[in-house]
């Protein structure tokens, strides 16, 4: 299994227009083999900060994802609209 943390920090001005677009991008996330939980959170100190919280059974399923038409898509049109974005996290987590 393999866990992502991916932060955003959004101006404020651009708030608005960065969830409709994540919106989008996790609806069509969480339809794909392989994602086993995938979701836009809010920090709760600093409201310009959110999160993408991902989980996928194996490293083919988080290429598909990076490989969709809709990450392809989306992911530059968010980018544009933060002032900072940085993948927190990346584990390979085994529970057998």
């Amino acid at each position: 299994m393999i866990v992502l943390i991916a932060k955003n920090v959004v101006a404020e001005k651009n708030a608005a227009e960065f969830l409709q677009i994540a919106e989008k991008l996790v609806a069509e996330t969480r339809k794909e083999v392989g994602c086993i939980y995938y979701d836009l959170v809010q920090d709760t100190n600093e409201k310009n900060v959110f999160y993408f919280v991902e989980k996928y059974s194996n490293q083919e399923a988080v290429e598909l994802h990076k490989n969709s038409a809709y990450f392809q898509s989306y992911v530059p049109q968010m980018q544009a609209l933060r002032e900072d974005s940085q993948l927190i996290h990346c584990d390979v987590v085994s529970f057998e």
